[in-house]
């Protein structure tokens, strides 16, 4: 079993399906952006979906290098997943919680990608004014 399927089971046992018949990690991510957006479609949102996919987001974008674009996990999460992120209202006003000001502002081909330079910028604000709270609460 490719070492992607076997951690996107691991972590989403409630997509098996999708996973076990993708037949590569970027099919996989197509499916797993669709659960993704449904998830925040919920009320409340599915957050155990959520936190799982963002997880495995985690893990495919430090996973061992595929030459082979549509096989290899980090090409995969950036073009089906981080550039969507942005593109999804509510995913949008939770990503604070999610991603680092420094990740989003220095990668805006991919964070900024599908959307426009206005909700960009604001994102970023959104992101930082939330760092500075939290650095803050810390003190």
């Amino acid at each position: 079993m490719a070492r992607w399927r076997a951690e996107a089971l691991a972590g989403l046992p409630g997509l098996r399906k999708a996973i076990e018949s993708a037949d590569s990690v970027m099919a996989l991510w197509i499916d797993l952006w669709l659960a993704f957006e449904d998830a925040y479609r919920c009320d409340p949102p599915d957050e155990p979906v959520i936190a799982g996919i963002y997880a495995f987001a985690d893990w495919c974008a430090g996973a061992p290098r595929n030459p082979d674009a549509g096989h290899d996990p980090l090409t995969a999460v950036v073009v089906a997943f981080y550039e969507h992120v942005p593109t999804c209202e509510p995913a949008r006003a939770d990503m604070p919680r999610w991603f680092r000001y420094a990740d989003l502002a220095s990668n805006p081909h991919v964070f900024g990608r599908l959307i426009d330079s206005r909700t960009y910028a604001a994102l970023l604000r959104d992101v930082a004014a939330k760092e500075r709270r939290s650095r803050r609460r810390a003190k």
